[in-house]
């Protein structure tokens, strides 16, 4: 059964963290090709917001070990119709990043 991915009311964890409650159907295999695969069957595309680009200085406390700035990030949503937040959370090798999606167009 394909999970259906959409918008809810977003509420992040104490540490500034965040993960839509569909995540819990994703592929136990922590590969992107896995994830990347396993979201098209969902119907949705992906992009990714890093704090790095999107909130430099914050970025730089939370490098510094500011666990705040992680919880004050309000990541910018990419140009375009439809998207939501999927989840924010920080990569440990690159950083903070936010993952948006929004539904596949339409294949013709």
């Amino acid at each position: 059964m394909k999970t259906l991915i959409e918008a809810v009311h977003v509420e992040r964890r104490e540490d500034g963290s965040y993960f839509h409650p569909a995540l819990v159907n994703s592929p136990d295999d922590d590969s992107a090709v896995a994830f990347s695969t396993w979201l098209a069957e969902c119907g949705v595309e992906v992009t990714r917001v890093w704090m790095e680009v999107d909130a430099a200085p914050l970025c730089g406390r939370y490098m510094d070990d500011d666990t705040d700035a992680l919880k004050e990030w309000q990541p910018t949503t990419p140009a375009g119709q439809d998207w939501f937040l999927l989840a924010i959370f920080d990569t440990e090798d690159d950083g903070p990043v936010a993952y948006f999606v929004r539904p596949a167009p339409a294949a013709t």
